[in-house]
């Protein structure tokens, strides 16, 4: 069940740019208004403070429970599948499913030598250690959620979907707009 709180206006976290102290004419940030500042930083804190309470519970980081989510959502998926559609590093998952296999969380089809390739599967012990680490994961995001109606976690999920839609966008930018005199 949300909480709900009476709604009020959040206060203004950083001096407006055209009001901060700086090199006066020259371009800054406003970290209050750049979604890219804000979706990094609390994705970091997220992820920084999970892989804590991961590690001490469960004695798995975060992107170790990535996976096993990865798993029980897309069984048979390959380490290639998962860097795609998770945004995890290459190095970072090879790591962490090493580890994974070690414990015997996870399971890989032995035809295929080079592990990024393989048939990934949660093994009896995993889904075990999913359907513990589902129930933290749902608490952390339902206090992540204090405050939102069911409206606006909806909107709010759209949102996000439609950025991560434009993920492909943002990847094409390789430098400054051209300015073609016009």
């Amino acid at each position: 069940m949300p909480h709900n709180p009476p709604k009020t206006e959040a206060p203004l976290l950083v001096v407006p740019a055209d009001t901060a102290p700086g090199k006066a004419g020259r371009p800054r940030l406003d970290f209050a208004y750049y979604v890219p500042f804000g979706l990094t930083a609390i994705s970091n804190k997220i992820a920084r403070s999970a892989s804590r309470v991961y590690l001490k519970l469960y004695h798995v980081g975060i992107n170790e429970w990535r996976i096993v989510a990865n798993l029980r959502v897309r069984p048979g998926i390959t380490a290639n599948l998962i860097c795609q559609t998770s945004g995890l590093d290459k190095a970072a998952v090879s790591r962490s499913l090493r580890l994974l296999e070690n414990h015997g969380y996870i399971a890989a089809d032995k035809e295929v030598a080079d592990t990024r390739g393989r048939s990934l599967r949660l093994t009896a012990k995993g889904d075990a250690l999913h359907d513990e680490l589902i129930v933290v994961a749902l608490a952390r995001e339902e206090e992540l959620l204090h405050g939102f109606t069911e409206t606006e976690r909806r909107q709010l999920l759209n949102f996000i979907a439609r950025m991560h839609a434009n993920v492909n966008l943002v990847s094409q930018v390789t430098g400054p707009p051209h300015n073609d005199g016009a």
